[in-house]
This record gives C-alpha cells, sequence and structure tokens, in this order.
C-alpha cells in the first residue's frame, strides 16, 4: 500500500455553525441515512479503516488516508470524508475514524480544538475528546452496522505508538520506511544434534493445571483471542470481575438437552480468564426468580458444566423474571463491592415476559458499575433486548445485546470480539479521568 508519508499538513479551526447534538465517549445514535460526512477540526488529519465482522480490514486498501484517498463507498478530501454505506467493499461493517497530528513529532498535549462532526440526512452529531495527553494517534469514533442500521459511536480511544501501531492492530500492513538492503547472511554453522522438543508451555490461568489437557489448551488458546480482542478495542490493561447469568426457563429445556448451554458456558469462561485475576465467575440463574449457583473457576469447569448445564436446572422455577435476577445480581455487586467493574453475560433464549420491567431494571441499574452484556441463544423474540442501544434518557448506556442463535457456527475470534465489543467504551463513559479502570480501558 502507499506508505504512511505525509504529503501535506491541514490545518482546519473552522467554526461549526451547525446545530449538533453533542455526544459523550461511549455514546451512540442511530444514523438516518446512508449518506454520511464526517469533518474533523483541529490541526488533525483524518483516516478511516473499513472493517469486516473480524475487526480487521480486509486488505490495504480499506484504509483511506492522505496518501489513499478513496475506497469503495469512501472519499477523503482535506478534512472531509463521505460516505456512501451502502457502496462500502461486500462485508464491511464498521467503519472506525481516526485522528492523528498534522505534524510529525506531535502528540495531542499540543493539538487543541479537537472534535468531530457526522451529518446524515437532517442528523447532526459532534463529538469533541476530553483529557488528551501522549497520544499520537486517536480513534473519534465509529460508524457500525447493528441490526441492519447504521449508528454512530463516540470512542476516544488513544494510541501512544501513532498511525502506524493502530494500522497494525486493525490488520493493515504497512511500512514506515523504505526498506534497506538486506546483509549477507553468514554461512550456516555445522549441523548440530537436534535439541529434543520443548515441554508444552505451562499455562498461567489460575486452576487450569487441574483441567484435562484438551481442555486447558483450548482454554489458553481461547483466551488469547480475548486478549486480542480487547486490544482492538485498546483495553488490553482491562482488569473486571465477570458474572454469567443463565436462562432456565421451560423453553430452554432443548437448548440445555443438546449441550447448547455447555458449550457457551465453555466459550464464555475464556473471558473471565483473561479479565479477573482469579479466573472465575459468579453464576447466576434466571428463572422465575434469580439464584446464585457455585461460582465457576477454571480449574473446576468439567464438573461444574456437568452439574449447572447437563440438564436444565430447575432450582429458579420455569418462566421468565428478567427484572428478578437483575436485582439478584445488583444485590451481590452492592454488597460485594470491588475494586474493577463488573461485566455480565447474560445468555437469554427469548420470549421476554415483561418488557416494561426488565427495561425498568436496566435504567435502575444505571449507576452501578456494571455493563450488562446480553447474547440470545434462542432464535425467538428477544423484546426490549433486542433494543437495548435505543434506549433514550439513560446518562450512560449500560447494556448491549447481539444473538447468537448458530453458537457452532461462530469463530471464537468473532464471538470474542462481540462479546467485548461494548464493554470497553461503557467503562470510559462511566468512569471519571484518570480512574484506574478508565485508564486500563483507554482513551
Amino acid at each position: 500500500m502507499p506508505p504512511l508519508v505525509r504529503q501535506r499538513t491541514v490545518v482546519d479551526d473552522r467554526e461549526d455553525p451547525m446545530s449538533v447534538t453533542p455526544l459523550s465517549a461511549g455514546q451512540n445514535a442511530p444514523l438516518p441515512d446512508t449518506t454520511v460526512r464526517v469533518e474533523v477540526t483541529g490541526a488533525v488529519d483524518l483516516t478511516a479503516l473499513v472493517l469486516g465482522a473480524s475487526g480487521t480490514v480486509s486488505s490495504d486498501a480499506d484504509m483511506v488516508f492522505f496518501n489513499q484517498t478513496t475506497a469503495p463507498g469512501a472519499r477523503l478530501t482535506g478534512s472531509t470524508l463521505d460516505l456512501t454505506l451502502g457502496s462500502l467493499r461486500p462485508g464491511a461493517e464498521r467503519v472506525v475514524l481516526v485522528a492523528s497530528p498534522a505534524t510529525d513529532g506531535q502528540t495531542f498535549a499540543t493539538v487543541g480544538g479537537v472534535a468531530v462532526t457526522l451529518t446524515s440526512g437532517p442528523f447532526a452529531a459532534r463529538y469533541a475528546p476530553e483529557g488528551l495527553s501522549t497520544e499520537t494517534a486517536l480513534v473519534l469514533c465509529e460508524v457500525y452496522l447493528r441490526g441492519g442500521a447504521w449508528k454512530v459511536r463516540a470512542v476516544g480511544q488513544g494510541y501512544a505508538d501513532g498511525l502506524a501501531g493502530l494500522a497494525r492492530d486493525f490488520g493493515v500492513d504497512v511500512a514506515d520506511d523504505p526498506a534497506t538492503p538486506a546483509t549477507p547472511a553468514p554461512p550456516p554453522p555445522p549441523a548440530a544434534t537436534p535439541a529434543p522438543a520443548p515441554e508444552p508451555p505451562v499455562s498461567l490461568t489460575k486452576g487450569a493445571e487441574k483441567l484435562p489437557a484438551p481442555m486447558r489448551e483450548t482454554l489458553d488458546l481461547r483466551k488469547r483471542l480475548v486478549t486480542v480482542s480487547l486490544e482492538k478495542k485498546g483495553a488490553a490493561g482491562l482488569r473486571a470481575r465477570v458474572i454469567g447469568v443463565l436462562d432456565v426457563s421451560g423453553s430452554t429445556a432443548g437448548l440445555y438437552r443438546r449441550g447448547v448451554f455447555t458449550r457457551a458456558v465453555e466459550r464464555i469462561m475464556p473471558v473471565a480468564a483473561a479479565l479477573d485475576d482469579d479466573a472465575e465467575m459468579q453464576m447466576f440463574l434466571m428463572g422465575a426468580r434469580g439464584v446464585r449457583v457455585d461460582d465457576l473457576q477454571v480449574g473446576d469447569l468439567p464438573q461444574w458444566l456437568e452439574r449447572w448445564t447437563g440438564r436444565r436446572p430447575v432450582e429458579a422455577g420455569g418462566v421468565n423474571n428478567e427484572r428478578a435476577v437483575i436485582d439478584e445480581v445488583l444485590r451481590y455487586v452492592a454488597t460485594q463491592p470491588a475494586d474493577v467493574p463488573t461485566l455480565v453475560l447474560f445468555f437469554h433464549d427469548g420470549g421476554v415476559t415483561d418488557n416494561r420491567g426488565t427495561e425498568a431494571a436496566i435504567r435502575a441499574a444505571v449507576p452501578s458499575p456494571v455493563f450488562w452484556q446480553f447474547i440470545g441463544l434462542g432464535r425467538s423474540n428477544y423484546g426490549i433486548l433486542a433494543k437495548l442501544d435505543d434506549l433514550r434518557g439513560r446518562t450512560v448506556d449500560n447494556t448491549g445485546f447481539f444473538a447468537l442463535d448458530d453458537i457452532d457456527a461462530v469463530p471464537d475470534s468473532t464471538l470474542y470480539d462481540r462479546l467485548v465489543q461494548e464493554f470497553p467504551d461503557w467503562v470510559r463513559a462511566y468512569y471519571p479521568a484518570g480512574h484506574p479502570a478508565r485508564v486500563a480501558a483507554g482513551r
């Protein structure tokens, strides 16, 4: 691809006369039109990365910047990017919008007035990131496809290693400097006796030594994939308490019988292994009431799965009561406070029985340090859960939802990208600047 060498310097400090909706970090809004104009202010260059479901580009052509100003559905002119979302390359699900100082060697500590304005039909939104310092590249916001509709989310995630580092993080193959001639290799040394094969690496996950070798290897591989997903969000250092909630209403019996919940829990355990130093999850059942059951620790995974997912548990009753289990989890969090945020992974097979009560519980949970990630498993009507991104009137978006109807058809890397897609954004929006959790989640 073209080298990352700046051909020009763009300085744009114009006042924006438009009346726009202000966005804060982590906040999202629907886009009413598939034609979007993006404009940045400040002494910065604008870059766009067109990403697929994997969270990476399909080729270097998906990077639009000052030396490569066009891609399908995207055209950059100075500090303005025009997007035609319906014309993006096949498989595109997200466009990440990045700012970098227009003057080499600068950081955002010395670049003022940085903001981005997006216009889509009659709608306009503006985001001005705060608390910038040593970053040399900054994800301003992202335009993303959710449930067949396009939205914008303010991000404010900084990178200290510049545009090239950010590009590599999203899968762009870049070369900052011309290649230098290779030094001829010295002649090979005399053949030596082959060294014995190294021992398999010891897992650093607490309790993993108790697992059967195949399960331990799978856990370690998946844990690394979770870490990669967090790195894509600029949140490699994020720590969290992870809580699991399993729907045990009567309609889930077939899913338990076919092992769907067993495989689901086994695949979310690496999230706790990556985020929680104790590599454990507190587990709750959602039926007619919320019931806390045995904590799930890595070393006890086979026994826990046999006990709690080998069949549909009946301890919580057989009908849906989302509000009851949300309240039960909140009581646990309030009585067992942690110095890290809490991520709840909530599996639900659909058929919400009390949309209003569930929405009220979610709104009441906004002040708590808890992010609720709902995962649909039942190919059913998910009611209010499928509309969480559109709930208005919350000071911070504390929920996410995606349907995972065929869990076996979704690769691990895609699953973990989706599981941690919104959590770091919530951390950055919930915690004040300087808080350790927000620092770990990146800007």
